[in-house]
């Protein structure tokens, strides 16, 4: 497996850097090729880079060389499906498991890693099969046409196979009228046709991406429909757990919301990361390179890595 970039900017250059830590490929849930994404990322002026498909590294050979070719850094990276409770609610909602998106960015050990995540990438592929039947059950379609056109969404890897596979089949066979609705109605946590993963602790998460050496960050911490305390509460949990950094909201969030997150950061003293989760046809209104600025005293924690490089 391949190392990051070798031509590794300073951490004093990343102020000039066009910088996109939050991207996905066919390999995962996202609708370009690793070849064509780091082609886009080109065309929209990026120049470092992360790859990180859900619960696989399998994309990142194909990243690497075809961003050697285009001069851009690229950053060794992996988005994380784990699970942690959240405590502190009231009444019946005292206690709340969540399934949290963790990204581990500059690792270098791909054996470890890899070995770990295959046992989540044959639960995506069960849980992707367990949501259609659901689907299927719930709408009166077939559930075996309704398999092979989300598994071909997935180019027929099983183990691919994520939500917004599924929404844009739902979406397709007009079952619902915007991709959004079939999270909202189906396929959101805890909706009709929700199964949660099999996987890690964020704990367990976190220390995994350390021992194979790279940097934990807390991704789209606003986007698992949580209460802003409750929000709070995991990017503190998180820091406690040894986590490097938090994914700053995006652009498209209220001002409230990005503050609400600074604050936290800072009060945790945990580095920070920007990237566009981007996804392509899937989900259109996430662009590349369109992330959010750093607050005033906020350091993005691939600087250190920059360093190390």
């Amino acid at each position: 497996m391949p190392q990051s970039s070798t031509s590794q900017p300073s951490s004093e250059d990343l102020a000039y850097k066009r910088i996109d830590l939050h991207s996905h490929s066919t390999c995962s849930d996202g609708s370009n090729t690793p070849n064509e994404l780091l082609h886009k990322a080109h065309a929209a002026n990026i120049d470092i880079f992360a790859l990180t498909d859900h619960d696989t590294l399998a994309g990142i050979p194909e990243a690497k060389a075809v961003a050697d070719e285009l001069g851009i850094t690229l950053i060794n990276g992996v988005e994380i499906s784990c699970q942690h409770t959240l405590t502190g609610g009231y009444g019946k909602n005292k206690a709340k498991d969540k399934v949290i998106h963790v990204l581990g960015l500059g690792f270098s050990d791909f054996e470890e890693m890899n070995d770990t995540l295959t046992h989540i990438q044959t639960s995506r592929g069960n849980r992707g099969r367990m949501i259609v039947e659901k689907m299927a059950e719930l709408t009166g379609h077939d559930f075996d046409e309704m398999w092979q056109a989300v598994l071909a969404k997935a180019d027929g890897n099983a183990d691919a196979v994520g939500r917004a596979h599924i929404a844009k089949v739902l979406l397709e066979q007009e079952i619902v009228p915007t991709m959004q609705k079939a999270f909202d109605k189906y396929l959101a946590d805890n909706k009709a046709a929700y199964v949660p993963i099999e996987t890690l602790s964020m704990e367990d998460t976190i220390s995994l991406i350390h021992r194979c050496g790279g940097k934990a960050v807390l991704a789209h911490p606003t986007r698992y429909n949580l209460s802003a305390t409750r929000v709070r509460k995991l990017i503190a949990e998180f820091a406690q757990f040894g986590g490097d950094g938090c994914e700053l909201p995006n652009n498209d969030e209220p001002l409230s919301t990005r503050r609400m997150v600074d604050r936290s950061i800072a009060e945790h003293g945990l580095q920070v990361s920007t990237g566009s989760d981007f996804h392509g046809t899937s989900m259109p209104w996430r662009k590349l390179g369109d992330v959010p600025s750093l607050a005033e005293g906020q350091r993005l924690v691939i600087e250190d890595l920059m360093n190390a490089g």
